[in-house]
């Protein structure tokens, strides 16, 4: 088992970004700068945090190292926005966190803490702003933040909560592992003492002083990590993206935002959904060069990271495998070592059985390793195509996979063989519908269905022909799909395998007790909450990006809004998702809404769910064939639904 954490030690391959990274960000010339590392939820970008942050310290270099006296003058702050989730005020957050950390740095923080607590005083007064001064008074107010008095005793109880939240106090201040402070400065103390003038200052001003203060500390550059930005809300995106536009232009300074670029997009259009574009001919297009404009004044070089290949997935699973099996500190460092030459050498290959064993040397691979790297090497293309090359997901695919494996032996299942277990697994990660279908499949004819085999005479013939595609179409619409089709080609084939046993131990799926297995992309449950909102403008704005997802994540929605509705049939909300998607064109909503209405109990189903089909069939007359069966069946029951159909249909 591996812990799901970031690391700072590149089993990825990833360091040749972070170095690209790094160059930029320490090169003078290019400063100040605003760099975006974008990727999917899991992509390695914390990763790639980390190891930036730890090549940018010195103290990681030996003494006379040329990278040492580099970075001596550097300072490197790291901020996670998740982490402020619920504060307050998501700007001033990051403005203290930033200011706190540069005046507690020990090779900068002496020179200028006093210049920073006059700078925490202003932010201060920044914060206080939000809040108004009707709760609060504005002197009881100037009075507290100066110093020149404590709490006035009958101030509201919200204005005790914000003056309480102001200023940083020794029990705000992180703590190391040990439980004790890590700055022995008392900031609140600091800024009370401090005379320079409090005020709110305007962003000119601001930049100025914070650039006076980059000065006198004779820093070269000063590299801030802000990370986790995509798993804050949108109110909370837009207010750190606000903060770090105070930086901007500001001499010295180096921004690095991770996150996933859909998800930042997202919050940027619900921010300014109240503007108008009556003028332009397109007013998605003008909300989208909007979007697109802001970001591009905001992040100056966007750095996309790509998806692992098959053969880095099997490099990756082999360093996985030798971190778990490895005990020998020294024989591991060889091991890495050897990866990073050969990914130096050829970036297309693989760091498999045989680079493992040449790493070894005269030392003896464990059987339990040997066994791993060669199962890795077996089920590193079937993982990649399931899981689209995503190192998190890799990672719990594999935690998963070995409490099964676990599970079966404890339970005396001698059968289970791994590349059955690997491919039904990435079915159930990836696709849990079809799943779910080949489950009750199995279950009614002793684990081995007919529909499968069906589908494999169609889509993995012995002869290769395929003319017959129609035929696995009309068994299963919705595994006709391109990865479907590949899935059930996949070697091994499972017509004539027992399955019984692989649901048996996958059984914690079935019942819905294992949390976390289902991996949903932050952005495709960003667009579930709003599309399930009940909230016009979201919902209209949650279609809008279902459009632009991929294939894959489009039917991961889908799948999500049907067991919503299966869970709550007699809440509205859920069918009219699945209208609005059939609006847009989203044809696979068409087939899912239609199933969900012949199988969900007809006196759950809101009878205005019935106008709503009637109103779709006369919008899209292809619909009829869809949802003709489906009225006929709901105007056979006497129930709400049923009766609401019957009027209606008379009224066509």
């Amino acid at each position: 088992m591996w812990s799901d954490n970031e690391t700072s030690k590149d089993l990825l391959g990833f360091k040749v970004h972070a170095d690209l990274i790094r160059s930029v960000v320490t090169n003078p010339k290019l400063l100040p700068v605003t760099l975006g590392v974008f990727g999917d939820w899991g992509s390695g970008k914390t990763s790639i945090m980390k190891m930036l942050e730890n090549d940018l310290d010195p103290e990681n270099y030996p003494p006379g190292a040329p990278e040492r006296a580099k970075y001596e003058k550097i300072a490197v702050l790291y901020f996670n926005g998740w982490l402020f989730e619920g504060y307050d005020d998501a700007k001033s957050a990051l403005l203290s966190s930033i200011l706190l950390q540069l005046g507690e740095h020990k090779r900068f923080g002496p020179k200028i803490k006093e210049k920073v607590a006059g700078l925490l005083k202003s932010v201060n007064w920044m914060r206080v702003a939000k809040f108004g001064v009707k709760e609060i008074g504005m002197p009881a107010l100037a009075a507290y933040i100066t110093g020149g008095a404590s709490i006035v005793p009958s101030l509201m109880s919200t204005g005790k909560k914000a003056l309480g939240s102001i200023l940083p106090t020794k029990e705000d201040e992180e703590t190391g592992e040990e439980g004790e402070s890590k700055s022995d400065i008392n900031w609140e103390e600091m800024i009370k003492e401090d005379k320079s003038e409090a005020s709110a200052m305007d962003v000119r001003t601001f930049r100025q002083d914070f650039e006076k203060l980059l000065k006198d500390t004779n820093i070269e550059s000063l590299v801030v990590l802000i990370d986790d930005l995509d798993r804050c809300s949108n109110e909370r995106i837009i207010e750190n993206l606000e903060a770090i536009k105070l930086f901007l232009n500001v001499e010295r300074t180096a921004f690095v935002i991770g996150a996933d670029p859909r998800i930042v997009r997202h919050a940027i259009e619900v921010r300014y959904a109240q503007m108008k574009f009556k003028d332009e001919r397109d007013p998605v297009e003008a909300s989208e060069r909007l979007v697109t404009d802001y970001l591009e004044k905001l992040i100056q070089v966007p750095y996309r990271l790509p998806k692992l290949s098959p053969a880095e997935v099997e490099s990756y699973m082999a360093l996985l495998f030798c971190a778990r099996d490895v005990e020998d500190e020294t024989l591991l460092g060889k091991v890495h070592k050897a990866c990073d030459e050969q990914r130096c050498a050829n970036r297309y290959s693989v760091f498999g059985y045989a680079a493992v064993k040449e790493a070894f040397g005269e030392a003896e691979l464990p059987s339990t390793l040997s066994e791993s790297l060669i199962f890795s090497s077996s089920i590193a293309p079937l993982i990649t195509e399931g899981l689209k090359g995503n190192p998190r997901q890799v990672k719990r695919f594999l935690n998963a996979y070995f409490l099964r494996k676990e599970l079966a032996r404890v339970a005396g299942l001698q059968s289970i063989r791994d590349d059955i277990l690997v491919k039904l697994m990435v079915l159930e990660y990836g696709h849990y519908k079809q799943f779910m279908d080949l489950f009750e499949w199995q279950a009614k004819q002793e684990g081995r269905p007919t529909e499968l085999k069906r589908l494999e005479a169609v889509l993995a013939p012995p002869d290769g022909n395929f003319e017959n595609e129609d035929e696995a179409k009309q068994i299963a619409p919705e595994w006709s799909s391109s990865f479907m089709r590949r899935w059930v080609a996949m070697e091994p084939l499972l017509s004539d395998i027992d399955l019984r046993d692989y649901f048996w131990v996958a059984r914690d799926k079935l019942s819905s007790t294992l949390s976390g297995v289902s991996m949903i992309p932050p952005f495709v449950r960003t667009i579930l909450e709003d599309i399930l909102s009940s909230n016009a403008g979201r919902m209209g704005r949650a279609f809008d990006s279902t459009l632009k997802l991929s294939t894959d994540d489009r039917i991961l929605l889908l799948n999500q809004i049907e067991k919503h509705i299966l869970r709550n049939p007699d809440q509205k909300v859920g069918y009219d998702a699945l209208r609005g998607l059939i609006e847009k064109d989203v044809i696979e909503s068409i087939e899912i809404l239609a199933r969900i209405l012949l199988n969900v109990p007809a006196d759950a189903i809101p009878p205005a769910v019935g106008n709503d089909l009637i109103t779709l069939q006369r919008s899209k007359q292809e619909l009829n064939k869809h949802f003709e069966p489906v009225i006929k069946q709901l105007k056979s029951t006497e129930t709400k639904i049923g009766r609401a159909l019957k009027p209606i249909e008379k009224r066509r």
